[in-house]
């Protein structure tokens, strides 16, 4: 799927609120100062923010939480192991970490997919 038809089914599946100012940057017409936004409430607005899944967020988050694990198991937990042992328990660990965050942000997407779809009926 391209990125701009992810762009359009997001915007399908979370519209617009009624009245809310178009996206047009800080200095467009539609431009418009938070508290003028006329009283949207927190959950509008987190939807519209909210991201499909990607692999990419995935393997960073992984990336970024294996560097760490092999950080603390190297220099502060003093295992005792070798460097390289080290290394390879959090090359096998980015994996995981990867596929746990990805499973994680696809859960939560759907699951507020379902919340959007119950509440519009």
């Amino acid at each position: 799927m391209s990125k701009k038809a992810k762009r359009r089914a997001v915007r399908q599946a979370f519209p617009k609120a009624k009245g809310a100012p178009a996206a047009r940057g800080k200095t467009g017409a539609g431009a418009r100062s938070r508290s003028s936004a006329g009283g949207r409430s927190r959950a509008s607005s987190a939807s519209q923010t909210m991201r499909p899944p990607t692999i990419k967020r995935a393997l960073i988050t992984g990336a970024v939480l294996a560097f760490l694990y092999f950080a603390l198991i190297q220099w502060a937990w003093k295992s005792g192991a070798t460097t390289k042992s080290n290394a390879l328990i959090s090359f096998i660990l980015f994996f995981v970490y990867t596929g746990v965050a990805y499973g994680i942000e696809k859960w939560k997407y759907q699951r507020k997919l379902r919340k959007l779809k119950g509440s519009s009926k």
